[in-house]
């Protein structure tokens, strides 16, 4: 019946547009616009949401990405630690990625499986036509999004095709020198018929212990990676859009499972590293509809299927998780007198299964499968209206949660608010503050922790679990404008205050081998709060960005070290990135990364030394064999022995370091 109600609201979003007496339907593309091109297109274009930060298909090429690290290396708002790729997390202005809502074409990568793993996982960066990033609660990121969503889409047959080409392929050869990387790729793609395109991928990816800045392996960091996708696309078909994919991603290689380590990564003189083996299976279904000269209707569906399992084959042991869920909405766009707004309502759903077998730590009462659940059913309505010069949004959003925490259950309802209002000053620039909550009660406890609560555990002191909170505020100023330094550039600038706080995060105290196990809310209220300023500026074949993040991230109104799935201090961050068209075929690209030392940090925590990363890239197409591109980068140009500050400590003051200097070297040869 649950599954039933996002079709039922969407039939209820229709009914819902303003009557003609109030309102009339937006005017009609002028004869000389495209077709494709109905006006509530337009009405995005001249409003575009400036707090989502886009990573490109082009930048990702042009640094030669292997991996999630690399996805975001010049993103000054997301640190990603933990070097070995068993270790490896993800923060977002300091908050843990276990508390945004991170997905792969509308499908939500779901929560750790054992310690952190499990979460995102891996992606080839070849897949990938874009990445948009969105910090704080309430923007409209999805079930549980209480710090931000990080939202990835996969490349469409279409978007390889060369002009005029029915069909084509893409094959690719790598390789880096930090962990010795071999890399292999090939992409099919073409259309069937008219509209219809299918793209199929094959990727692979085997390393052996990369080494550090100055000298020295980390062991346990070898692994080999495999990425396949195939994708069918009907683009543009009568107002119609559909997409269907279907996705495997897997991980292997010795690495440490149950002891210290296995969330550091850093492998004490004893440790013993097991063969395991970590995959995600990923369906996805997407369907839109915006007829031409209709701008009352834009539908979007969204379903999805998502398995992550990870397992250790010689102990008996491992852990997945199931995921259904989906999303559809309307969105009306209305004019009025001197003004336009969007009106959308729909729902969103989750289903998450979660089991585990064998004995992943004493906090297990012994062998056999045990489960847990989470189930979550969303409906919010968003209203964007474009006055003259003001721009107001205003949201709600009313989530239904049911939650296994063991023997209990977490089940109920909350309505969070989203308000936001922009304001052009004149001259390109403008004033803008927004406020958000979100709620979430499925909790931070690992899958391979959860299924060890049984009736012995201590239950939050016998209080009533709370579900968890966060809210959002953030304020700025904007400026854009052409032309404003030499004719024919463009700039642009943003800066904001921003102050995000998540309250009852649901954990598990204490390590994993405990028995029997605490379960909790989380005491006191993780808050990130700073400044964030971003810039860019082009002009011919230039293109240069700055970003700087200053965030300070407390616990309970106290400076907070790495803390598993919560989030982490880290030391103020610059990222400079540049990229030249030096000539026809050819570009170069330099990127600055700067952290400073962390200040603020508990007094028996490890200190967070700061640090100055170059990398370099070129780029080269020749003229006479057009299909060939070869590339060129160094990242870390100096070789310098670093620490991320969102890696965890070791437990015994060693923090594990990132990779020294890496040279990568790139072919792809189209047909």
């Amino acid at each position: 019946m649950r599954q039933a109600v996002p079709l039922l609201l969407f039939g209820a979003s229709a009914l819902s547009i303003v009557s003609p007496a109030c309102a009339r339907p937006a005017a009609d593309p002028a004869p000389d616009a495209p077709a494709t091109l109905p006006e509530v297109l337009l009405i995005e274009r001249a409003a575009p949401d400036d707090a989502v930060t886009r990573v490109t298909r082009e930048t990702l090429q042009r640094q030669q990405a292997t991996d999630v690290a690399d996805i975001f290396a010049n993103q000054a708002a997301v640190s990603v630690g933990g070097g070995a790729g068993n270790a490896r997390r993800l923060s977002l202005r300091g908050v843990d990625g276990a508390n945004l809502h991170i997905s792969i074409d509308g499908a939500r990568q779901g929560r750790s499986l054992h310690q952190h793993r499990g979460e995102l996982g891996g992606i080839d960066p070849d897949l990938l036509k874009q990445v948009d990033i969105e910090a704080g609660a309430g923007a409209g990121g999805g079930p549980g999004a209480l710090g931000g969503s990080i939202r990835f889409e996969t490349v469409d047959a279409q978007d390889l095709l060369a002009p005029g080409r029915r069909a084509g392929a893409t094959v690719r050869a790598g390789a880096a020198s930090a962990d010795q990387a071999a890399r292999g790729a090939a992409t099919v793609y073409g259309l069937l018929g008219g509209r219809l395109g299918l793209l199929g991928h094959v990727g692979a990816v085997n390393r052996d212990n990369y080494r550090v800045g100055g000298g020295g392996d980390v062991p346990y960091s070898a692994g080999h990676q495999r990425d396949y996708l195939l994708k069918l696309s009907l683009l543009d078909q009568d107002g119609h859009s559909l997409r269907l994919g279907a996705g495997r991603q897997r991980d292997t290689g010795r690495y440490l499972f149950s002891r210290v380590g296995s969330d550091s990564g850093y492998a004490p003189a004893d440790a013993a590293a097991t063969y395991q083996r970590g995959e995600r299976h990923t369906t996805t279904l997407e369907h839109r509809y915006r007829p031409a000269g209709n701008a009352l209707l834009d539908w979007q569906l969204n379903l999805y299927r998502n398995k992550n399992a990870l397992d250790d084959p010689s102990r008996s042991r491992g852990a997945a998780t199931t995921e259904r869920g989906g999303a559809v909405s309307n969105t009306a766009a209305l004019a009025f007198a001197g003004g336009r707004q969007r009106l959308t309502a729909g729902a969103d759903f989750l289903h998450e299964d979660g089991e585990t077998y064998g004995v992943l730590g004493a906090a297990i009462a012994g062998p056999g499968r045990k489960a847990t659940r989470t189930r979550n059913l969303g409906l919010f309505l968003r209203e964007r209206v474009d006055w003259r010069a003001v721009q107001l949004s205003l949201g709600l959003r009313h989530d239904r949660y049911d939650s296994a925490l063991g023997p209990r259950s977490l089940r109920g309802g909350r309505t969070s608010p989203h308000a936001g209002a922009e304001v052009e000053l004149g001259r390109g620039a403008g004033a803008f503050a927004s406020y958000g909550e979100a709620v979430r009660a499925g909790g931070i406890v690992p899958i391979g922790f959860l299924t060890g609560v049984d009736s012995n555990s201590n239950f939050n002191d016998g209080k009533p679990f709370k579900p968890e909170r966060s809210a959002t505020r953030e304020a700025g100023l904007r400026y854009e404008a052409d032309g404003a330094l030499r004719d024919g550039d463009r700039l642009h600038a943003r800066v904001s205050y921003f102050d995000t706080r998540i309250a009852d995060l649901i954990e598990w105290a204490g390590t994993g081998t405990a028995y029997p196990a605490y379960i909790r809310n989380l005491p006191g209220t993780l808050r990130s709060r700073g400044w964030e300023w971003r810039a860019g500026w082009t002009l011919d074949g230039l293109d240069t960005s700055l970003a700087l993040v200053l965030a300070d991230t407390t616990l309970g109104g106290r400076p907070l070290a790495p803390e598993r799935r919560v989030g982490g201090a880290l030391g103020d961050r610059l990222s400079w990135d540049s990229h030249w068209a030096v000539l026809p075929g050819v570009s170069a690209g330099y990127t600055l990364n700067a952290v400073r030392r962390l200040d603020r940090a508990p007094a028996a925590a490890s200190q967070r030394a700061g640090y100055v990363l170059h990398d370099i890239g070129l780029r080269w197409r020749p003229a006479a064999l057009p299909a060939l591109s070869l590339a060129l980068a160094i990242r870390n140009l100096g070789d310098k022995r670093y620490a991320s500050h969102s890696s965890l400590d070791g437990g015994v003051g060693n923090i594990l370091p990132e990779p020294g200097r890496d040279v990568r070297l790139g072919a792809d040869y189209r047909f």
